[in-house]
């Protein structure tokens, strides 16, 4: 008979921002050349494996930091680069200043080589737009001197 607070060794351990992966497998869409259907659960499994390792190499709390998506991406936490700070600001949705799991998935949907073409373009959009946001503001500073 087994005490109530023990767990099998198959359960994941579940983190801050933890989605059930079924749920995030069915709200990613992807355009399959068969049907329209959603990522797999595996596919969202596995990258539950590379959150957890992104989200606890240096706060060890389950969510993704800015330093470590910068880690991740640079091999150097310190490292500062524009493009990445807005690829950030987008996978943080809940614009909290760190990256759940449910966000993890959602964004990186978009890259998936099946996603749909349109989210491709949407997102692309969401890039430019801050890039000229950027511009503009740069320009305005430059007009105050």
């Amino acid at each position: 008979m087994g005490c109530i607070c023990s767990t099998s060794s198959s359960e994941k351990v579940k983190t801050q921002g933890y989605e059930d992966p079924t749920v995030l497998a069915s709200e990613t869409p992807c355009e399959y050349p068969s049907s329209s259907i959603t990522v797999t659960v595996s596919e969202v499994d596995a990258l539950y494996e590379l959150y957890l390792k992104l989200s606890n190499s240096i706060i060890e709390d389950g969510l993704i930091h800015k330093e470590e998506f910068q880690l991740a991406l640079f091999r150097n936490k310190n490292e500062k680069n524009l493009f990445a700070d807005r690829i950030f600001d987008l996978f943080d949705v809940k614009r909290n200043g760190v990256i759940e799991f449910g966000e993890f998935v959602r964004s990186l949907g978009v890259f998936h080589p099946n996603a749909a073409l349109e989210d491709k373009i949407a997102c692309k959009i969401k890039l430019i737009s801050y890039k000229s946001d950027f511009l503009k503001c740069f320009r305005a500073y430059c007009l105050l001197k």
